[in-house]
C-alpha cells in the first residue's frame, strides 16, 4: 500500500512541473554508430549543480553502448588544457582536437538558459511569452576526429512555467529534459553493439573494489 501511495505521489509531483520541449533536427541528426572507436565526452559548461547531474546522465547513457570505450574529458585535462571547445568546428579545428585527445569521436554539449528572454535561442517560434518562464536549450554535436567532420548535430529546447512548478531548480529541470529529448532520439536511430558492455558506473564500482 505504501509503495502504491509513493508511486502516485511521484506522478502527481511530476505533473506539477509544467514543461514544454521541442526538438530541432538538422542535416546531421540521423543517429550514431556506437560499434567502433574511442569516444570522449567534452566538459559541459553550465552551473555546477546541473553540470554534476547532466554529466552523470551523459556518461551513463553513452557507456551503455560504448562500455570502456568512452571517457570523460575532465579526466584528460593534461591533454586538452583548459580552453573550452566551441560548437560548429571546422575541419582543421576537429583534426587539432584529434591530436590533443587521441580519441576517435568527441561529444560536445552546450547549454543556454534564460528567464523571459529567448532572443538568442533556436526555438523562438515555439515559445510564447509568460511571466516567470524559464527557458533552456541543449545542443549536442559529435565530431569524427579522424575525418575532421561533424557527424551529428541536434538541438532541443524547453520552457517551464515557474508559477505552476514545485521545483526550486527550474533551469536544471529544463536542461535535463532537453537533453533527454536528444538522447532518446539517438537511442532510437543509432547502431548499437549486440553484446552488453560495462557501463561507466559499473567501471567506477569495479575500480573502487580493487
Amino acid at each position: 500500500m505504501k509503495k502504491t501511495l509513493c508511486f502516485l505521489l511521484l506522478i502527481l509531483l511530476s505533473s506539477c512541473n509544467v514543461t514544454h520541449y521541442f526538438l530541432h533536427s538538422t542535416d546531421n541528426a540521423n543517429g550514431l554508430d556506437f560499434t567502433k572507436g574511442i569516444w570522449l565526452i567534452g566538459d559541459i559548461e553550465v552551473d555546477q549543480n546541473t553540470k554534476t547531474k547532466l554529466t552523470r546522465f551523459v556518461m551513463s547513457d553513452f557507456s551503455k553502448y560504448l562500455g570502456r570505450r568512452v571517457r570523460y574529458s575532465m579526466s584528460e585535462r593534461k591533454d586538452l588544457g583548459t580552453k573550452p571547445v566551441p560548437l560548429k568546428l571546422d575541419k582543421a579545428a576537429i583534426l587539432d582536437l584529434k591530436k590533443a585527445t587521441d580519441s576517435d569521436f568527441y561529444v560536445n554539449i552546450k547549454c543556454k538558459n534564460a528567464k523571459n528572454d529567448f532572443s538568442s535561442f533556436e526555438f523562438q517560434n515555439h515559445f510564447y511569452y509568460k511571466k516567470q518562464m524559464t527557458y533552456a536549450e541543449v545542443i549536442l554535436e559529435v565530431y569524427d576526429l579522424n575525418k575532421g567532420e561533424i557527424i551529428y548535430s541536434q538541438a532541443a529546447g524547453g520552457c517551464l512555467e515557474e508559477e505552476l512548478s514545485i521545483t526550486n531548480q527550474p533551469t536544471s529541470v529544463v536542461i535535463i529534459g532537453s537533453y533527454r529529448k536528444i538522447i532518446n532520439e539517438i537511442k532510437k536511430n543509432s547502431i548499437k553493439p549486440k553484446n552488453h558492455l560495462p557501463t561507466y558506473q559499473e567501471k567506477k564500482n569495479l575500480k573502487s573494489r580493487l
